[in-house]
């Protein structure tokens, strides 16, 4: 009887012993849920809208070129190459500041904290127009993270007053009458207005019959509104007045080209016949 109530003993402190494992293991279990559900929800609460946290930096730039666009006001373009040191990375930011004649130009990247890439350099070229319309005649200086150099304003950057391009209360002649015919009085007068666009090399030439005279010959570029970047490399009009000076059947004819290159006939012409009475 004894040796029964030992046995009988000795199993229940074996599965004392097991149940108090069980409540230790389980207990771990909860404790490191919910140790993983917690700070996940904080992260998210701080990573933001896009979901990821960057780390941001300033890029690399090796070389810089400064071109100066063919028109009037002149606008200048500042070329900017340089590389980005992984495939993660991107460029976030790029901020222009005048100080008198200098240009600080600041191109900033971004990059996912966390983001495994790839280690190649990614190479990178960036056209900043700068603001330099009503700019002073004179040297100016432009950095970009660094990098330097200068060009030069030849007389003042600035745009005279001057008649609108649409002339008002005078027969103004288009594109849309190419290959019409117009009629005149003796001595009176009309305007010319074709699209025209410099920085190509391309401009019109024209070409006028004995019976008409030329009195102004105008290039407008494009206008651009207050506090707005200039319009690189946009195209303008161009503006003739043409005044009838004999009577009879009269031509203007144009043709749009590079004045360096030879006519082939696949250019773009223009022909307007005048009868003046």
């Amino acid at each position: 009887m004894k040796k029964a109530a030992n046995k009988f003993m000795k199993h229940v402190k074996i599965m004392a012993v097991l149940l108090l494992a069980c409540t230790i293991i389980l207990s771990g279990c909860v404790d490191e849920g919910q140790n993983n559900t917690e700070p996940g929800n904080t992260t998210n609460e701080s990573q933001g809208t896009d979901g990821e946290e960057y780390t941001y930096d300033t890029a690399t730039v090796e070389s810089i070129q400064i071109m100066t666009l063919e028109s009037f006001p002149v606008q200048i373009q500042v070329v900017a190459e340089g590389y980005l040191p992984d495939g993660c990375t991107e460029i976030d930011q790029i901020t222009t500041e005048r100080e008198e004649n200098t240009f600080n130009i600041n191109i900033s990247t971004k990059r996912p904290k966390d983001a495994v890439c790839t280690e190649a350099i990614v190479p990178f070229n960036k056209a900043i127009p700068l603001e330099v319309q009503g700019l002073k005649a004179g040297n100016y200086t432009v950095n970009v993270n660094g990098i330097t150099g200068s060009f030069e304003l030849a007389v003042d950057n600035i745009l005279d007053e001057s008649p609108s391009p649409m002339p008002p209360r005078q027969q103004v002649i288009t594109e849309a009458n190419n290959g019409t015919t117009i009629s005149l009085e003796n001595e009176e007068t009309f305007y010319l207005r074709l699209q025209e666009n410099p920085t190509t090399g391309y401009s019109w030439k024209i070409n006028l019959s004995q019976g008409l005279s030329l009195l102004s010959d105008e290039y407008y570029p494009p206008e651009s509104k207050e506090g707005e970047q200039p319009l690189v490399g946009a195209g303008g009009v161009h503006l003739w007045e043409i005044k009838a000076v004999a009577e009879g059947s009269q031509q203007v004819k144009g043709i749009y080209k590079r004045p360096w290159e030879n006519t082939t006939g696949a250019e773009e012409n223009f022909t307007l016949n005048v009868e003046v009475v």
